[in-house]
């Protein structure tokens, strides 16, 4: 059974990037207790009144609650939209290694048809022609792996061919990219030709737009699985011990010795001071070992 609060820890975790859910969710709720605080002993040594101040403070402690719930669920929504097309594209890319030329020349035809073109007719090694609204279109297909370039000589062939049977549109795809002597050359014949360059990202939304890959839900699945491998002896260390975290630690440390030295009866605000001091030195300990 799909568990919807750890589905919410996932995607933050994914929107706040290098920082955990919990460590995220404990930083806005010290920013929130350290503010009213503040304002608390901010009020009390203006007025002198526990009961204004106490109200004043309580009625900052609930806005803050009420905004930092506002930007958690932002947070949700922005680390769900990042992570499920995350997992497409990663899904989308193992499929493209794992097909032949012949089978990926089939699905850029099949993505073609989706865009209007027809009768299509083969010209020359993994190049194509087909006809959209009364116009030819040169299509020229080259699969390549990850990191390898386009060269000006591929692009060349392109355009040589374009130019010597009078087309004007054209469609250079790759799964790679474009060397700079490829994309000047497109540039120097861009008055005369109109050709539109998709890569891989283009190709994705293609596919996105189409519904030709899995469902939503099939990736919500892979996302859950892998993050019920992860070790909880690891979350933890990761959410505690966080050199980001040492400023914010010294920071808590001195406000609450301070708040114990304005108010010297409350004995609490002294502990808390020393918790996190010792907290900020078992931070900086495990930081440097």
């Amino acid at each position: 059974m799909i568990d919807n609060k750890k589905f919410k820890k996932i995607f933050i975790k994914e929107a706040i990037g290098s920082r955990n859910y919990f460590s995220y969710r404990t930083d806005l709720i010290l920013y929130k207790v350290l503010l009213s605080i503040l304002i608390f002993l901010t009020i009390l040594l203006i007025s002198d009144d526990i009961g204004l101040s106490l109200l004043i403070s309580g009625e900052v402690f609930l806005i803050f609650t009420l905004v930092n719930k506002l930007n958690v669920d932002r947070k949700r929504n922005e680390g769900e939209n990042q992570l499920i097309l995350k997992r497409k594209k990663e899904h989308f890319k193992k499929k493209l290694e794992e097909i032949n030329i012949n089978d990926f020349e089939l699905l850029i035809g099949f993505l073609f048809e989706k865009r209007g073109c027809k009768n299509f007719v083969k010209k020359g090694r993994h190049m194509y022609l087909a006809e959209k609204e009364g116009l030819i279109n040169c299509i020229k297909i080259y699969r390549l792996f990850e990191n390898i370039e386009l060269e000006r000589i591929d692009a060349r062939n392109m355009v040589t061919y374009m130019c010597q049977n009078n087309i004007r549109i054209g469609y250079l795809i790759t799964t790679g990219v474009l060397s700079e002597g490829a994309k000047e050359l497109l540039e120097d014949f861009k008055d005369r030709l109109d050709i539109t360059v998709i890569d891989f990202d283009c190709l994705f939304a293609m596919m996105d737009e189409y519904e030709i890959l899995p469902s939503d839900d099939y990736f919500y699945n892979k996302v859950y699985e892998e993050e019920g491998k992860k070790t909880k002896d690891a979350v933890i260390k990761k959410n505690i011990f966080d050199k980001k975290k040492i400023v914010i630690y010294i920071f808590s440390s001195i406000f609450f010795y301070i708040t114990s030295m304005i108010m010297p009866e409350n004995n609490i605000s002294r502990y808390i001071s020393y918790y996190f001091i010792i907290l900020t030195t078992i931070n900086i300990a495990y930081s440097v070992r």
